[in-house]
């Protein structure tokens, strides 16, 4: 991550795997969202790093960076979709509230556009990685992203298997 985003220090702090299995305990996020609202992001930083080390990050360049790739098999059904995020208006995005039994948080919801465009990449396989800002706090745009509703060939059976990592990176 330091080398493909340029940042001085990366903090590794969350891993989820996804399985697209009615019995997995987490599923594809199937809602177009970003991980990160401004508040939720503050919320954040402090709960990762501390308030003292959260206050010296955030006085200067600091960002959220999601890191995605497949478990196991190429994906063939419900892929990572991304929203490009020059397609997406300011008042498109919408503040959530996650309720967590220790804390809040914040993610951004991405109301449905017609001017939104849309990208994927077909049949990622697991040597393959994608990562994308879910928050940056100079400015940057977040990029919504979802699992999409899309299976490339009915005759392959694999489970979607991913999983993602959640950084923070401070440039």
């Amino acid at each position: 991550m330091q080398r493909e985003t340029d940042a001085t220090d990366v903090v590794v702090f969350d891993h989820t795997v996804r399985a697209d299995d009615p019995d997995a305990e987490r599923r594809p996020a199937r809602n177009v969202h970003s991980d990160y609202s401004p508040e939720g992001a503050e919320k954040r930083i402090v709960d990762i790093l501390g308030v003292k080390a959260a206050a010296e990050w955030a006085a200067g360049h600091y960002a959220f960076i999601n890191v995605w790739r497949p478990v196991e098999n190429p994906i063939n059904s419900a892929p990572l979709g991304f929203v490009r995020p020059s397609s997406v208006a300011a008042n498109d995005w919408i503040e959530i509230d996650l309720l967590y039994p220790d804390r809040t948080g914040q993610i951004m919801g991405l109301a449905a556009g017609a001017a939104h465009e849309w990208v994927y990449r077909s049949r990622m396989s697991p040597d393959e990685v994608a990562f994308f800002n879910i928050y940056d706090n100079s400015g940057r745009p977040s990029v919504g992203h979802s699992a999409l509703d899309l299976i490339e060939d009915p005759a392959v059976t694999t489970i979607r298997k991913s999983i993602e990592s959640r950084t923070l990176v401070r440039f």
